[in-house]
């Protein structure tokens, strides 16, 4: 057997065509050290990994769908095409998979990154034109907290008003006026007085995973979850939007801050579409203030059943031919 000795570099060996190479010449990751910046030192520590390493080595384990980072770290090993996208020589050293498990899971300002990677994508998908607004779909999948259901407790909570509740209270506060100029008469608020009957619940929560929410639903597992809300362009398939709840959080309360985030910031929507977990009063209002046309399977009657409202709270304008809302 005759041995012979080649002068070769990892750049040598990444294909030309290949994915990994499109991808490093269309993504921008330099943003990455602007936002990392105030969570290293300067003066103290060991040398710290590059940043944008990091990220990288997190979005490949996505994007190839591998589901840990030690089984990252065993691919990148003996993978050419990924060594070259971290910009590891073949020689170098792996980061270690502890070191950026615990980076992850301990660091939450570095959460941030993800955010701007997300909105970085979303913004060349728009400028590409692979994101049209023309109809915005939006839902809700559960994901599995690292918990278990005997991990939780049933215990006394202040439940907070949120941007919600307080939308709701300014519409009311609108139609009251508009029904006192009207008719002469001023409706009692009933907005304020259902917060306060909200305002302390008992609710299921996971010692393990307080974030989480005990998610339970029909034809759904039961447990601690979150929910991951979505909204997709229908006519490209492309995620345009997306927030993270507790998983016993209403599909409806996220929805139209969602909605106004991507009509404000990513694409004007011309229309949007859900199924009858989003019909819901507010999500009508706030649309049709947007000029977005809300195409949605209405709520069953059943599922009406125990409003807050009565058919003597809404007022008929015989002129207009129209009901006020209270």
């Amino acid at each position: 057997m005759q041995l012979a000795m080649h002068m070769v570099t990892i750049e040598d060996l990444m294909p030309q065509g290949h994915f990994l190479r499109k991808l490093e010449a269309a993504l921008d990751l330099s943003f990455v050290y602007e936002e990392t910046a105030p969570l290293y030192s300067k003066k103290y520590g060991r040398p710290a990994i590059d940043p944008v390493v990091i990220v990288k080595y997190l979005l490949v384990g996505f994007l190839y769908g591998i589901p840990s980072e030690r089984q990252i770290e065993r691919r990148v090993q003996t993978d050419i095409a990924l060594r070259w996208y971290l910009g590891l020589d073949l020689f170098d050293r792996v980061p270690d998979h502890s070191t950026i498990s615990q980076l992850r899971r301990r660091k939450p300002s570095f959460r941030k990154v993800f955010r701007r990677l997300f909105e970085e994508v979303v913004g060349q998908c728009v400028e590409k034109g692979l994101v049209s607004g023309r109809v915005i779909g939006t839902d809700s999948t559960h994901v599995r907290a690292n918990a278990s259901r005997a991990s939780e407790e049933l215990v006394e909570v202040a439940e907070e008003a949120g941007v919600y509740w307080e939308r709701l209270d300014d519409y009311e506060e609108e139609g009251l006026e508009e029904l006192e100029r009207r008719t002469g008469k001023r409706r009692k608020k009933r907005t304020k007085q259902i917060k306060r009957d909200n305002r302390r619940s008992h609710k299921r929560v996971s010692r393990t995973d307080p974030e989480a929410g005990h998610l339970k639903r029909p034809g759904k597992p039961e447990g601690p979850h979150y929910l991951a809300h979505q909204a997709v362009d229908a006519d490209f398939g492309i995620i345009v939007g997306q927030t993270v709840t507790a998983g016993d959080v209403n599909d409806s309360v996220p929805f139209f801050g969602l909605i106004e985030r991507i009509h404000e910031n990513v694409v004007p929507i011309q229309a949007a579409t859900a199924d009858a977990a989003y019909d819901f009063p507010l999500a009508h209002r706030v649309l049709g203030e947007l000029g977005i046309d809300f195409f949605v399977r209405p709520q069953k009657t059943a599922a009406r059943a125990n409003t807050q409202f009565t058919r003597d709270d809404f007022y008929r304008d015989e002129n207009r031919d129209v009901y006020l809302c209270p």
